[in-house]
């Protein structure tokens, strides 16, 4: 098994920062030991999604599709000790819509 250090980032997540809820986007770098790069990305994917830190606050989030690409996958010797927080923004509000 190899190691990966994969540069995450999400968008479209309600979360509640501040005890406010919010839509944002987020960057995360992670290490996982995986066979592959595909494996390493899958098992990112999942904790990234069952992070708590992640989780939508109570109600109806049906409209919002949060999605986590990876902007940078690179195979490493050995994982090294980081803060393995999230950096949150604000999703942008859509430009082609009307403002009423």
């Amino acid at each position: 098994m190899a190691w990966f250090r994969l540069f995450a980032c999400g968008e479209d997540f309600p979360v509640i920062i501040d005890n406010n809820t919010e839509v944002v986007g987020f960057y995360t770098t992670r290490y996982i030991e995986a066979p592959t790069q595909g494996e390493a990305e899958a098992l990112c994917s999942e904790l990234l999604f069952e992070d708590e830190d992640l989780q939508p606050p109570p109600g109806d989030w049906s409209d919002f599709q949060p999605r986590i690409m990876f902007e940078e996958v690179t195979q490493v010797a050995e994982p090294v000790d980081i803060d393995d927080n999230f950096s949150f923004f604000p999703m942008e509000e859509d430009p082609d819509g009307e403002d009423y």
